[in-house]
């Protein structure tokens, strides 16, 4: 049975808040893939709707948490398609420069593999996310990340999901595109004039 509520306080880093349910004295815990509304960050004081059941650690949470107001639409999710799509262009686009001679060929092969991997642990992280396993830590990421690997790592994080809304997270990870994307410049306007 759905119930309604007031979000009483939200962790965007964690991604997880509690609800206020007017009727019951204890609050109502909820993660953000419960959150069927995606295109809306949740913040305290939304009222929203939801069922209470048993998450997978066993332990009473709010599920297919609903904001009120907020229009779920396919677009929404379409969204995710265009980072995925510019991190997959990105690859293209160094595969060509290094096939084409601007960047050496090795840029090419170690971009295309890492991108893989990446993608890959993105993938395996999530899964043991949703099973309470042992993760894959961020630094691991991130490093895949430095290696080239960041059009892949992109793609996996609107593809699937995960790690995309984690602020301090995107922060670093942008910060490894810069930095190939700087070291690739500088490899062709210095380096290899």
């Amino acid at each position: 049975m759905k119930k309604a509520g007031r979000i009483k306080s939200w962790n965007a880093d964690k991604g997880y808040g509690f609800i206020d349910v007017h009727a019951d004295v204890k609050d109502v815990f909820f993660h953000v893939t419960a959150v069927q509304t995606r295109s809306v960050q949740p913040k305290p004081g939304d009222r929203v709707s939801f069922v209470i059941a048993r998450g997978k650690d066993g332990r009473m949470q709010a599920l297919n948490v609903t904001i009120v107001g907020a229009q779920k639409s396919a677009t929404s999710a379409d969204a995710s398609w265009l980072p995925a799509l510019l991190g997959l262009a990105a690859l293209a686009v160094i595969i060509t420069s290094s096939l084409g001679g601007y960047l050496p060929r090795q840029v090419g092969i170690v971009s295309l593999l890492t991108s893989i991997v990446a993608f890959v642990a993105y993938a395996v992280d999530k899964a043991r996310a949703s099973r309470n396993a042992w993760r894959i830590s961020e630094a691991n990421l991130h490093f895949l990340a430095l290696c080239g690997g960041w059009p892949g790592a992109l793609a996996a994080q609107h593809l699937l999901r995960h790690k995309n809304r984690k602020q301090e997270f995107q922060v670093t990870f942008w910060g490894t595109v810069a930095l190939n994307i700087g070291a690739m410049a500088l490899w062709k306007t210095v380096i290899a004039v």
